[in-house]
């Protein structure tokens, strides 16, 4: 497999949380596996913006219809 190294920055609490979790010779494998599961991911996201909005939807909270009515109330009156 051909390699191509890159510099990225990271902050520092996310990078001493990678040399204490693998050590640092397993810092490049683990942001490779990382980097790919997330562009497959993107890959396999839809493209309809509609679909993306309402699959987005059915992770939030679930609110009772009640609070929410009480909030507009109380921002209205």
């Amino acid at each position: 497999m051909n390699y191509q190294r890159v510099t990225v920055s990271l902050p520092k609490y996310i990078y001493e949380d990678l040399v204490n979790l693998l050590g640092k010779g397993k810092i490049s494998s683990f942001v490779a596996e990382a980097t790919e599961d997330k562009i497959l991911k993107k890959k396999l996201e839809s493209k309809d913006p509609i679909k993306a909005f309402l699959d987005h939807r059915k992770n939030l909270e679930k609110i009772p219809d009640f609070n929410i009515l009480s909030a507009i109330h109380k921002g209205r009156m």
